[in-house]
């Protein structure tokens, strides 16, 4: 009986005992292939999953920007006028049950009980004193409680000032809290791609700030965009498509994802 020879392993092909030069020469060219996919396949993994978004540091400091939006949501109201709402300032802040509602009419009865407008807005904020009207209002050429009602200023309802409802003040639909006030977090950004220039910009070299004001939605999605602080020259238009696509890490409060809104500021710079 004669013993069985062990066959070739992995071992013997590597060795350089080995007379079969073509299974070296196979195995290796297999080996470096096999290890040129996998190092494509590291590579455009750590390109595309493993380098999550860069969380940007320019969301100013809400304390410092002119007041827009304080409270759980906007407001809205009007007289069922024919013009809009002409521009002002809102009346004094006060989250008390509303007992007048703001208007520029003047009442040509005496009250029995002499009471103060106000509009449901957080007590710490402090408006400008001036007639009363709409702030976000373009129209400063007449007097006008606006189209909507009953009660309140601008084309909404219920008593407030603005274009949505109820008694507060400023746009925004219901259960928008204002971010980092109240228990409630600032949103992040997780998803910020770059603006693009227009071309009457890149011509003119036109360089600069583009402020936004936003809604950061539950969902993480941008609403509402205003431009706050505008550069022309098609850069508005610029900022608010890029500032559409990005993406955020909603606010919370009390652990549950809320509405807010924020002001943004968008970077325009050639290089």
């Amino acid at each position: 009986m004669t013993a069985a020879s062990p066959g070739p392993n992995f071992f013997s092909v590597l060795s350089l005992e080995s007379t079969d030069r073509a299974r070296r020469e196979s195995f290796a060219f297999s080996f470096l292939a096999q290890a040129a996919v996998l190092g494509l396949i590291v590579y455009f993994t750590s390109c595309f999953i493993g380098v999550p978004p860069t969380l940007i540091s320019n969301v100013r400091n809400l304390e410092k920007l002119p007041l827009l939006f304080s409270g759980t949501n906007g407001g809205g109201g009007g007289n069922h006028e024919l013009l809009p709402a002409s521009r002002g300032t809102p009346p004094r802040a006060s989250l008390a049950p509303q007992i007048l509602a703001p208007t520029i009419r003047v009442s040509t009865e005496q009250p029995k009980l002499a009471a103060e407008e106000t509009v449901m807005v957080a007590p710490e904020i402090k408006f400008p004193a001036g007639e009363i009207g709409n702030p976000l209002s373009k129209f400063a050429g007449w007097k006008s409680d606006g189209r909507g009602g009953p009660d309140g200023m601008g084309d909404g309802c219920c008593g407030g000032i603005g274009d949505w409802s109820g008694p507060g003040a400023g746009n925004g639909p219901p259960g928008i809290f204002p971010a980092g006030k109240g228990g409630v977090t600032v949103p992040q950004v997780i998803f910020n791609p770059e603006p693009s220039f227009s071309d009457e910009a890149r011509e003119s070299k036109t360089q600069g700030i583009v402020l936004l004001t936003l809604v950061v939605g539950k969902d993480g999605h941008p609403y509402d965009i205003r431009v706050g602080q505008s550069l022309g020259m098609g850069l508005d238009e610029k900022a608010i498509e890029a500032v559409n696509r990005w993406r955020f890490r909603a606010a919370t409060l009390n652990g549950q994802p809320v509405a807010t809104r924020i002001a943004v500021e968008v970077n325009f710079h050639l290089y």
